[in-house]
């Protein structure tokens, strides 16, 4: 088995050319992981990072989605996120255009809702989802679809009633981290931060492997 580098090339409506990379196997997967960054949590720090290997060694083909406005250096204003949801969906139509049987997406801070929205317009029975640090009302859509959400503790983000409200349920499993904050690591302590970072990579290729 080979990988092999491709990129999908879109025209962002922020006025520049995304040349997201694209990752697919030879012979030819039918799983494929998107990855939706954060505002400024792009898909090359740590966590994006190591989930798109860990989805190659899986057998997932990886998109790793980039949004007009970090292209272009552009501020990014609430009137402009309909702009980054087109970003999204022309890059992932073209992705879809393969058979994939099953499609896990990753979504980082406000990749997140775009992850759930991703998902809606997919078969639930093929969808699964990786939520890192989730914010508005990502949790609230996310249905009976398979989840897992990791979240640390200082986080601002963080809600306890939030994780209890989830108690029992038979699709969606949080996984807490005590002191990490929104970027995933400790403040002042890089040997905490990678044993985290150990600790949820480990939990996320649980997950795929349960998927």
């Amino acid at each position: 088995m080979s990988i092999q580098a491709h990129r999908i090339e879109v025209e962002s409506p922020f006025g520049v050319t995304i040349r997201n990379p694209f990752f697919t196997h030879e012979p030819v997967a039918d799983k494929l992981m998107i990855l939706l960054p954060g505002r400024g949590y792009t898909n090359d720090h740590p966590v994006m990072h190591y989930v798109a290997k860990l989805g190659m060694q899986h057998g997932y083909d990886v998109l790793g989605v980039q949004y007009g406005f970090q292209v272009s250096g552009a501020d990014l204003t609430p009137d402009k996120l309909p702009l980054v949801q087109q970003d999204v969906w022309s890059t992932v139509k073209q992705a879809l255009q393969r058979p994939y049987q099953r499609v896990v997406i990753v979504g980082k801070s406000m990749g997140t809702p775009l992850a759930v929205e991703v998902a809606k317009t997919l078969p639930p029975e093929k969808v699964s989802l990786i939520l890192l640090t989730p914010i508005g009302d990502a949790m609230q859509d996310v249905g009976n679809l398979p989840t897992l959400t990791v979240i640390g503790t200082s986080d601002a983000a963080y809600s306890a009633a939030e994780v209890k409200a989830f108690e029992g349920s038979a699709t969606v499993t949080w996984r807490v981290f005590s002191g990490l904050g929104h970027s995933l690591e400790l403040t002042d302590d890089w040997q905490g931060s990678l044993k985290a970072l150990g600790e949820i990579i480990a939990a996320c290729e649980a997950f795929l492997r349960e998927d």
